[in-house]
């Protein structure tokens, strides 16, 4: 009886979540006429920007200006590593 009245407790809760979730504001898109950014806005919550599948903000010029951005962080990242091996080979001929 207990096993019965517990599962049918817990049937009625997942039943009632299900409902209490329908009742969420849908996300829309919007896009900004200036720069011609598209957004995800969910009412009452927020906004945030809306990215490709590629991880890229959806805008019209982000391939130029991300690209640009990465190509530097890169070379400067792939230097710093560079730097960083040198000194660990340098430190590693002091330790010999």
């Amino acid at each position: 009886m207990r096993t019965t009245a517990f599962l049918f407790t817990a049937a009625l809760f997942a039943a009632s979540t299900a409902a209490l979730a329908q009742d969420e504001p849908e996300p829309f898109v919007w896009t900004d006429p200036d720069t011609e950014c598209a957004y995800l806005v969910l009412p009452g919550t927020g906004i945030t920007p809306r990215l490709r599948a590629e991880g890229l903000p959806d805008c019209p010029d982000a391939d130029v200006r991300l690209s640009e951005s990465f190509e530097r962080t890169l070379r400067e990242s792939g230097e710093a590593f560079g730097r960083a091996l040198q000194g660990l080979g340098q430190e590693l001929e002091r330790a010999r």
